[in-house]
């Protein structure tokens, strides 16, 4: 790593055309050190992806909009002060990523800089505003040259800010790092607005960049590639159903979500009954979904690991997700087999995991038919819950009674990609809400409580929307058939 001047003041993103006025004030940060590193493995991948898809590489954000719950919100100067605390604590949230000279994508940390914060003035705090925002800000893209990795607009009432829009780059942190990150913000002003300080030693994205080109790296790198080549050395992997129309490839994908309470409560106790997690329930209800689509007793899938096995890792701000090569044989299995086949082979998948881009690249030319035609994935799980598994779950309610709190939208295509399903959980508030929501009995599903949200992205030449919504309800049917009969 190199040790650049590592000063910087952010320059104001270009928001031309925002519905709102808005007025700028900065947050201003200082960090231990300046830090000029590599991309770490998550981010090459991260980088191809924002490559690819340009110029709409805003795809790869994470925009969500927030509120502050009354009585706890916080001045214009409060946000500011934590801002300046969380930026000089993070070298991610200090990070920008242009080229060298050669061409080459680093990582650049900062000691110093500012962040631009946005600040919008709303007569009253009925949230009509944070939606206009949202859809705003979701089509904005980062200049990482230049810009740090986040944007934030906070809406203002009566001197107290009660809601805003936060739009982090794919490139600075991950699922996982943006619920630390929120967890981090809840201590802060729960704690008198500080925290305890860093341990020493913890992972930072450079820190994990120099590490992955480390002997230790290098040994992991070399164990997943050993991986992939042994799985496919011989067979590719498992193709997408033959086309059943001919579409240009703008108008060839589309997405669909199905949001439900039912196959939440239903793979938790399916992960009860089995002993095994709900990731394995999830990939194996779907591994076996994909034995009917294709006719293959062999499912291959890229599973999204998020790379955090260590306990230090679980709270650094970094982006370390990476794809994994999960492959199982469904010969014969029902849903409780395909269940328990799919947990070892995804352990295998997770362990044997990591890998810089140019060596996978490598690798899966030479399995395919060359650069040009590499060896293809079509089917892609990643799995983003983050709510807290239930110690135990309860034994008087069947799954099917949640079923009419059950919805499914058609979106926006947010990824071109053959066959991706992403899974994300959340809470439905209601007159009940937790887990006694859900678990509520014969009426539950007029309060609120945890659900799963499926998104599926498909290529409609080969699946068609009709067989998309087929498989997104099939997916539910299956976990909570075989949840209930087991009650």
């Amino acid at each position: 790593m190199n040790t650049p001047a590592g000063t910087h003041t952010n320059a104001d993103p270009d928001h031309s055309g925002q519905p709102l006025p808005a007025r700028v004030r900065r947050a201003p940060f200082t960090g231990e050190r300046a830090v000029e590193a590599g991309l770490n493995w998550s981010q090459q991948e991260i980088w191809a992806l924002i490559e690819k898809s340009a110029p709409d590489h805003h795809v790869y954000n994470v925009v969500d909009a927030f509120r502050v719950p009354p009585g706890v919100r916080p001045t214009e100067d409060e946000c500011l002060d934590a801002l300046s605390f969380l930026l000089s604590r993070h070298e991610a949230l200090r990070s920008v990523f242009p080229r060298t000279p050669e061409g080459r994508v680093v990582q650049r940390v900062l000691t110093e800089g500012e962040l631009p914060v946005e600040f919008v003035d709303t007569p009253t705090t009925s949230g009509d505003e944070i939606g206009v925002l949202e859809r705003f800000f979701a089509t904005r893209r980062f200049s990482f040259a230049d810009e740090l990795p986040m944007r934030l607009v906070l809406l203002v009432t009566e001197g107290r800010v009660w809601g805003g829009v936060y739009v982090f780059s794919h490139m600075a942190v991950d699922w996982y790092a943006l619920q630390y990150l929120a967890e981090e913000v809840t201590a802060y002003f729960r704690n008198g607005r500080t925290l305890p300080p860093l341990p020493p030693g913890i992972t930072t994205s450079a820190g994990l960049a120099e590490w992955q080109e480390s002997p230790d790296g290098i040994r992991r790198r070399d164990r997943t590639l050993a991986h992939v080549a042994a799985l496919y050395r011989d067979r590719p992997p498992l193709a997408l159903p033959p086309a059943v129309a001919d579409l240009p490839e703008a108008s060839a994908y589309r997405q669909a979500a199905l949001r439900s309470r039912a196959a939440q409560y239903a793979a938790a106790r399916i992960a009860e009954d089995t002993g095994l997690s709900i990731a394995a329930v999830i990939v194996g209800a779907t591994a076996l979904l994909l034995r009917e689509l294709t006719g293959s007793d062999r499912i291959d899938l890229h599973l999204t690991s998020s790379q955090r096995f260590g306990r230090d890792s679980r709270t650094t701000i970094a982006t370390m997700m990476q794809e994994s090569y999960f492959s199982v044989d469904l010969t014969g299995a029902d849903l409780t087999q395909a269940v328990k086949r799919s947990w070892p082979a995804a352990i295998t998948a997770f362990q044997k995991s990591g890998c810089d881009a140019v060596s996978m690249n490598r690798l899966l030319a030479e399995l395919g038919d060359g650069p040009d035609a590499p060896l293809h994935f079509a089917y892609c799980i990643n799995d983003r819950r983050t709510l807290p598994a239930d110690a135990a779950v309860r034994r008087d309610v069947r799954a099917a009674d949640l079923l009419p709190g059950t919805v499914f939208t058609w979106l926006p295509v947010t990824e071109q990609e053959p066959f991706y399903l992403i899974v994300d959980d959340g809470e439905e508030a209601g007159e009940e809400t937790g887990v006694a929501a859900a678990h509520a009995g014969a009426n539950a599903h007029e309060g609120g409580g945890p659900y799963l949200e499926f998104s599926l992205t498909c290529d409609i030449r080969h699946v068609t929307e009709t067989r998309m919504e087929s498989f997104l309800r099939e997916l539910e049917r299956s976990l909570v058939a075989l949840a209930d009969s087991v009650a």
